[in-house]
Parts: C-alpha cells; structure tokens; sequence
C-alpha cells in the first residue's frame, strides 16, 4: 500500500501522540501537495527537496499556534488526508494517524531560544509568520534535531 509522508504540528504538552495519548484525530498536517510544488517550483524529481520544504513550514506552523517547533512524522494512507484551506504550503487534514504510523518528531535543540519568534508569530498565517525577521532568524540559526519514537517509547 503506498503511504504519504505528513508533518503533524503538535504542542509541547501533546508529546503523547507518540503513544496515542491525546488522538491524531481531524488535524492540520503538511504534506507535499501539488499546490506546494507549484509554489515553490520544484519537481517531482525533487520530492526529498518538497518534503524539507513541508517539514518546515509544519515548524513555522506549530510556532505560530503552539509556540514551539515541535512536529511528528507519520507515513499514511493517503486516504486518512483531506483538502485543507492552504494546500500551497502543503497543509491538509489528518482525519486520524495509528500510533504505528509515526516514525519521528523533530524538534528545537533544549536551549535554543523560540521565545521571540513564538510572541510575535502567535496566531498569524505560515505566509505571515514566514516574512517576520524573529522567525527567518529561528529558522537560519537553528536546524531541528531528528527524534526516533523508539527512543520515546522506550522511555514512556
């Protein structure tokens, strides 16, 4: 069966999903949509490229609404996503994600500083979050550190 590759934006305190404690259930996601090829001009060729690409804006996504860079990994079918209102950045809705499904999460490196980018990009837009000098700096200065969920598992 094939599986679409999802950037699920979550909360600090939502940590849990790892383990199904709260649901996955009807979630903004990203995804490498049609939509975002077009936008950012890559190929299907590139798909590795496009799903950098998803995977940060679900950290621009997750700052502006949880004020952190913290996003889970799920290979799904392709059947559990819906239209969302932004497919050009690459969001849909997650109807539901198995535990099984999620491979990773990454997130800020402990220490660094989301504070000011968080504040300011509260509520807006990816598009709007995206052109603020607090947030292009974030995203510059700090690469996300990868999190295998075995290592959470393991530890939960």
């Amino acid at each position: 069966m094939k599986r679409q590759l999802v950037f699920i934006p979550i909360a600090a305190d939502e940590l849990g999903v790892l383990l199904g404690d709260p649901a996955v259930e009807d979630r903004p996601a990203y995804t490498v949509t049609p939509e975002l090829l077009e936008e950012l001009g890559y190929t299907e060729a590139e798909s590795e490229d496009a799903e950098y690409a998803a995977l940060v804006l679900a950290s621009v996504a997750g700052l502006a609404a949880h004020g952190v860079r913290l996003v889970v990994v799920a290979e799904v079918d392709p059947a559990l996503i819906s239209a969302s209102v932004d497919p050009a950045n690459g969001e849909v809705i997650l109807r539901s994600c198995p535990t099984g499904a999620m491979t990773a999460w990454f997130a800020d490196e402990p220490g660094v500083d989301v504070a000011d980018a968080a504040a300011i990009s509260r509520g807006l837009s990816i598009d709007l979050a995206w052109e603020l000098p607090q947030v292009q700096e974030l995203l510059q200065e700090h690469e996300l550190l990868w999190n295998d969920v075995v290592e959470y598992r393991r530890g939960a």
